[in-house]
């Protein structure tokens, strides 16, 4: 077992270290193990317990469920915590903050993925055995001893509004005009889009009522040009479909977020805009809002945001604006 363990590192280093280096390491772990006997760990007893940290994993889903998060962040939240519950093999009363700092590490080695990536297992770890020590399941919460992972965060660049004059004569659908000025016009997230039905819109009003992360509802707004071709979008439809925006042929389908982006994605290749996506249009309805003049309080209760540091993600504001200010505040 010591020889195939030796080889297994040797295997993985191969084509990494010059040879020399590597004759020199391959000679200094049988040195240092020949007093260490090596053995595989037996996981029968991993298997016993494997159902007992399942059903804390399940509880802790359920919970989840119960606090209102969406079935989205929940199936994250499980393939993670599964991921490494797996990985671990090991009761969670004897999980130790090595164990997932190991486990992180073993992440980044052999899937080479990145830090934001590694810092949202961190927080998933964080929320589970929290809970569990919130339960009193456990005594101490492991992954409260695992120090924030640091990554670059880059600022979401909005469309100009060059680029959405663009994207408007390239549509060739009328549905595809109404759904990139109602995304610009509400601020509202793709989830929130494909959920809607006509009977939602307040014409008289020219607004909505959407239901946002955390089943949290919110109204949003809509202007004359995404009420305009919204308007004429709808006049031109023959199914009866209550969902407000479908799919260009019979029968006539709701939407999905997916359909949606593939939509915006053609779109941008046809215009010759790059990255475009639903996400970038709220990005954009945030960072004029908030160029204009809105408060940015505004700007959060827009978005439907609880901590309004989210807001500033999306906020880009303007160079000219930032010099404005600085006269106007800092010049004497």
């Amino acid at each position: 077992m010591k020889e195939q363990l030796i080889n297994d590192v040797m295997q993985y280093l191969a084509g990494k270290l010059p040879e020399e280096h590597a004759s020199d390491l391959q000679l200094y772990l049988y040195h240092k193990l020949a007093d260490y006997d090596v053995v595989e760990k037996c996981t029968d007893v991993a298997r016993r317990d494997e159902k007992v940290y399942m059903d804390y994993l399940y509880m802790y889903l359920a919970a989840l469920r119960m606090a209102g998060r969406s079935e989205k962040t929940i199936e994250h939240y499980k393939l993670q915590l599964s991921m490494m519950l797996h990985a671990l093999a090991k009761p969670v009363q004897e999980i130790t903050t090595e164990d997932l700092f190991t486990h992180l590490a073993q992440c980044k080695a052999l899937r080479k993925v990145g830090n934001r990536y590694l810092n949202n297992k961190r927080i998933c770890f964080n929320s589970f055995f929290g809970w569990l020590q919130r339960k009193k399941y456990i005594i101490y919460n492991p992954a409260s001893g695992l120090e924030q992972i640091h990554y670059e965060k880059k600022v979401k660049k909005p469309y100009t509004d060059e680029e959405r004059e663009i994207l408007r004569c390239a549509c060739k659908r009328e549905r595809d005009l109404a759904l990139i000025e109602l995304l610009y016009s509400t601020g509202m997230r793709v989830g929130e889009l494909v959920r809607l039905n006509r009977q939602d819109i307040h014409w008289d009003t020219m607004d909505c009522v959407v239901f946002g992360k955390g089943a949290k509802e919110r109204e949003v707004y809509l202007n004359a040009s995404s009420c305009y071709h919204l308007k004429k979008y709808l006049m031109t439809r023959t199914d009866s479909n209550p969902a407000l925006f479908v799919s260009s042929k019979a029968p006539y389908l709701r939407l999905s977020e997916h359909g949606v982006r593939q939509i915006l994605q053609r779109l941008g290749l046809r215009a010759g805009v790059e990255k475009v996506h639903p996400h970038r249009f709220r990005a954009t309805a945030a960072t004029n809002a908030l160029n204009r003049g809105m408060p940015v309080q505004d700007v959060q209760a827009l978005l439907g945001h609880e901590d309004i540091s989210t807001t500033m993600i999306y906020c880009t504001v303007a160079r000219d604006n930032v010099r404005a200010a600085h006269k106007r505040y800092l010049s004497a």
